[in-house]
């Protein structure tokens, strides 16, 4: 049986959504594959943290602690997880493609000679339990399908991805310690101190979301996205062109160089549909378009389409919103 290593990420001691995200995905979707967690975590919140995975897919649970863990050690992390993998070879070995994610995955690779396909938003095993891992390519005109020639292959997911279908099967969560030998390691950067901002668009995690693009013309035209999400309740989101324009900022902006989100209904008004902006939408449930050509590329996509103007479309809608 494959075995498949997912790097469980926490921030503030809490188990990061995107190491979630993966390991009930491969629960639901892959066969024959043991699925294995890592976590490195402090002495004192190591229980809570433990308990918070018991229902996340996972047939083994890997757990270091060390003081050294309190809070993100990007060193110690690398050699942690390169001493858990040379002790106990796996076939694959996931993470999140988050900041912390980002920086971590290159040091592992490195430390191990491994290829790294980074920011996929696709995953897959093939009959042979080779992992077929997923991300754009060419600014986003193409989506590639990467096998590696390394093992363990060794991939970043992006957060909000990979969706769950909720059906989850119950099992009993192995817990194993592991002791790497990570005394010697002394981190390069010390942080003094830090400051955590109040998140002010949680978007990836939003069930409905009012997007606009290129097709609201101006920035007043574009000001209605605002206005129709605040009424009934929704996350305003941007195209990159509309952001490049001014017309919104970067932290609502959904796509290939933006967020990429899963929300129940996304209501895309004058988006054109580019595959930049398509990978960012991929894991929407219901895709309503307003865009006023009719050969858009998001209308393939899209669940319902609507041939119109999109301002005109969303005064409309805002009149019966009120």
């Amino acid at each position: 049986m494959n075995k498949l290593l997912i790097f469980i990420e926490t921030d503030e001691n809490k188990i990061v959504r995107v190491s979630k995200e993966i390991s009930k995905y491969a629960c639901e979707n892959f066969n024959d594959v043991e699925i294995n967690g890592l976590l490195l975590t402090a002495n004192e919140y190591k229980e809570d943290l433990i308990n918070e995975l018991q229902d996340s897919g996972l047939d083994n649970l890997y757990v270091s602690v060390d003081d050294k863990f309190k809070s993100y050690a990007p060193q110690a992390c690398a050699a942690a997880i390169t001493s858990f993998l040379r002790n106990n070879p796996q076939n694959i070995f996931l993470l999140g493609a988050t900041a912390q994610g980002r920086e971590l995955a290159p040091r592992v690779a490195a430390r191990n000679n491994l290829g790294l396909t980074a920011d996929c938003t696709e995953i897959a095993v093939d009959e042979q339990g080779k992992l077929l891992a997923t991300r754009p390519t060419y600014g986003g005109q193409l989506m590639a399908t990467i096998v590696s020639k390394t093992v363990p292959e060794f991939a970043t997911i992006r957060p909000g991805a990979l969706k769950s279908k909720g059906q989850v099967s119950e099992k009993v969560l192995n817990i194993y310690y592991y002791n790497p030998d990570i005394q010697n390691i002394i981190e390069s950067i010390k942080v003094i101190s830090s400051e955590k901002k109040a998140v002010k668009n949680d978007i990836e995690s939003a069930k409905l979301i009012v997007a606009g693009g290129l097709g609201m013309k101006t920035k007043a035209n574009f000001e209605l996205i605002y206005k129709f999400a605040e009424l009934i309740g929704a996350q305003p989101a941007a195209s990159r062109a509309a952001v490049e324009l001014g017309w919104a900022e970067p932290d609502i902006q959904v796509g290939q160089t933006g967020h990429t989100v899963a929300p129940k209904l996304y209501l895309a008004f004058g988006i054109s549909g580019a595959m930049q902006h398509l990978v960012g939408i991929s894991g929407a449930d219901r895709i309503i378009a307003v865009n006023t050509d009719k050969n858009a590329p998001i209308f393939e996509s899209a669940d319902v389409g609507i041939v119109a103007d999109a301002a005109e479309v969303l005064k409309q809608l805002i009149d019966i919103a009120k």
